[in-house]
């Protein structure tokens, strides 16, 4: 079994572009929902923790708000979010627990499916409420554990190590331990949302997921061929339980939006 990688600053930066191509365009739309959810306005400051290629930064953005900041632990995302960035946009290397900047500077920070995986949770929201401002909103998209996201999860895990005292992201998805982590918050409000995958078929949708996802890839790259091809016999025959009717595989993936108020 491979150990498996998370929060690994360099296996992000290897699948940087990959990522950017294949899984970012898909995020697009929870993003935008994101945004929406916690009313990002024109002239608000908004915080993207866990950037990675700037995907809900620049929606941000696009809603208008100004100065928008993206702060990612990946130098290649960094880098690539700087190439799409706009006026008033900027990225900066850093980590959700350490957050670089000045405390209550922003109206809102917002983190797709990023700050969920920073290995000291309560360390996160505390730093995400330091820089907002009273009144300020979190918003946070977070994977369901439950339902087929849970079972993915399960079937490819099962392949990878984990150390006893790792972080569970799954965690987020559930409400009594969201709520507990985001206790310097008020109104924490969740509501589940549908996250479309697409592909051209089983095979191709695994491809993506084993060479454009961080932890995955590096964790399928550290395994024996034969155990290489015990997983992709799993994870194909799981995905082509999404086969849509019009061709190719639409797996309609669970997730939260996750509301907040800093007091």
């Amino acid at each position: 079994m491979a150990s498996l990688l998370t929060g690994m600053p360099d296996a992000w930066t290897r699948v940087a572009e990959e990522y950017q191509r294949q899984v970012a365009p898909d995020f697009r739309p929870a993003a935008r929902t994101l945004c929406m959810a916690i009313d990002i306005r024109p002239g608000d400051s908004v915080l993207d923790v866990a950037c990675g290629p700037g995907t809900a930064a620049l929606l941000a953005r696009e809603l208008g708000a100004a100065p928008v900041i993206g702060v990612d632990f990946s130098r290649g995302m960094v880098s690539l979010a700087k190439g799409l960035g706009r006026e008033r946009t900027s990225f900066v290397l850093s980590d959700a627990a350490h957050l670089p900047l000045a405390s209550q500077r922003f109206d809102a920070v917002i983190s797709s499916f990023g700050l969920i995986f920073a290995p000291d949770p309560v360390r996160a929201a505390a730093e995400a409420a330091r820089v907002l401002r009273p009144q300020g909103r979190l918003g946070l998209l977070a994977w369901y554990p439950d339902g087929s996201v849970g079972t993915y999860q399960r079937l490819a895990f099962k392949y990878f190590e984990f150390r006893p005292d790792a972080h569970d992201p799954f965690k987020w998805g559930s409400p009594l331990q969201a709520r507990a982590w985001l206790e310097r918050f008020s109104d924490v409000e969740m509501t589940p949302i549908e996250v479309a995958f697409k592909a051209e078929s089983a095979d191709a949708a695994w491809r993506t997921l084993r060479v454009a996802t961080g932890r995955i890839a590096a964790s399928y790259a550290a395994l024996d061929p034969a155990t290489q091809a015990l997983l992709d016999g799993d994870m194909v025959e799981f995905l082509n339980g999404f086969g849509h009717p019009s061709g190719g595989i639409y797996w309609p993936r669970e997730a939260l939006v996750i509301r907040a108020i800093r007091p």
